[in-house]
């Protein structure tokens, strides 16, 4: 399993760490020091936006998300931002990381930006819709990928297409709660598959190909695209409070 975006973890947990549940800011916080919101801490500065719907997107250069091109790049650079839908307008939350220390004791300094996200609209796909159209992808990538005896060169990919039932960290088998049965089945198969796309970028095997190559890249594109849709889909929340 990936790690768990931060945007993703806050929009799942709005409700709680907006309100100041400490269960809720540890799940999201981890190993950071105190979140911040501009220079203010986090939980009050969230109290103020009373957002009436929420959604993590995972936007790359050639997928955007939707995003205004001068946030975009800014998304982009961060690998995640948070969406806000409020009675003013969409807006946008996007943590800016300084990592710090060592891989056995690490920490980061996270401040989130707040910025005017002018026309930016919830996702349009149902979960059903992204469902399926994920599901195809997959399929299609599959049969590529087999076609390209990637089972010889990358057992590793093999297993992990085969094997998408991993298991899930515990913080987000509570922060899911809130979620219909779709849109969580919806998220958790996107983000396996964003993991799957990120192993498979990490090396090309050795036997193949520089036609091999770019028809292997052309074939996670599709993936990785279509996944990242769909954890905008499946993350969408419409609160329960404000």
């Amino acid at each position: 399993m990936p790690d768990i975006p931060r945007s993703l973890q806050l929009a799942l947990t709005w409700e709680a760490v907006s309100s100041g549940s400490h269960i809720a800011l540890r799940d999201l916080q981890g190993d950071d020091e105190p979140h911040l919101l501009g220079g203010a801490p986090l939980v009050p500065a969230l109290a103020e936006l009373a957002p009436h719907s929420v959604w993590c997107i995972v936007p790359a250069p050639a997928d955007p998300q939707g995003l205004p091109p001068g946030i975009a790049t800014t998304a982009i650079e961060a690998g995640e931002a948070l969406v806000l839908l409020t009675s003013d307008g969409a807006r946008v939350l996007i943590p800016q990381v300084q990592v710090f220390g060592s891989e056995l004791e690490p920490g980061a300094f996270v401040r989130w930006r707040l910025l005017d996200a002018s026309g930016m609209v919830s996702p349009s796909s149902s979960p059903g819709e992204s469902g399926l159209l994920l599901l195809q992808t997959m399929r299609e990538a599959i049969d590529e990928l087999t076609r390209l005896d990637v089972a010889q060169e990358r057992p590793d990919l093999r297993e992990a297409f085969l094997d998408l039932a991993l298991p899930v960290p515990a913080s987000l088998v509570d922060a899911l709660e809130p979620l219909e049965e779709r849109r969580r089945d919806l998220l958790l198969r996107a983000l396996r598959l964003l993991a799957i796309v990120d192993l498979a970028s990490q090396d090309h095997g050795t036997a193949v190909t520089l036609g091999q190559i770019t028809t292997r890249t052309a074939v996670m594109r599709d993936l990785e695209r279509s996944a990242r849709q769909s954890v905008a889909v499946g993350s969408f929340r419409r609160l329960t409070t404000t």
